[in-house]
């Protein structure tokens, strides 16, 4: 995909928008390159996308953040600064969630392989579930006698 932004760029079809932002202690350039169409792999029948980056750097031109996000919603100089900001947020979410089961007790750690096709997604997803199911099923249960309850 990457080759394809080189080239969309080498055409002039990737766009760019730069904003300075103040944090109070420092001026911070965010930079946002976006281009729309490219397609998601090198073949006929590729997916295409809206493709955007968002790259910060400070004052003496130091790169604090750099990330690219792809969707199928139409970006714009006046949208991609939302899109950006929500595909960040979606990766702070997804990444806190996983470092909770990792390191909280849940064992996400343990790595059950790939599989043939989709092995570890349906293990990780029964681990989800098993974790869910038991606040919901304790009270159904009689821990002391190990009977369920009528």
């Amino acid at each position: 995909m990457y080759e394809w932004v080189e080239d969309f760029q080498r055409l002039g079809w990737v766009s760019v928008l730069e904003k300075q932002r103040w944090t109070g202690k420092q001026r911070l350039t965010e930079r946002y390159r976006f281009a729309h169409q490219v397609p998601l792999r090198d073949s006929d029948d590729a997916l295409l996308v809206n493709w955007c980056e968002v790259e910060i750097t400070d004052e003496l031109g130091g790169i604090i953040y750099r990330n690219a996000f792809v969707t199928d919603h139409p970006i714009t100089a006046d949208t991609v600064v939302e899109i950006v900001r929500v595909g960040r947020t979606r990766w702070k979410i997804e990444n806190e969630n996983n470092n909770t089961l990792k390191n909280n007790g849940y064992n996400f750690a343990h790595n059950f392989g790939h599989g043939k096709k989709h092995l570890s997604s349906l293990l990780a997803s029964l681990n989800i579930l098993a974790f869910w199911c038991i606040p919901c099923c304790s009270g159904l249960i009689d821990v002391t006698n190990c009977s369920v309850k009528n």
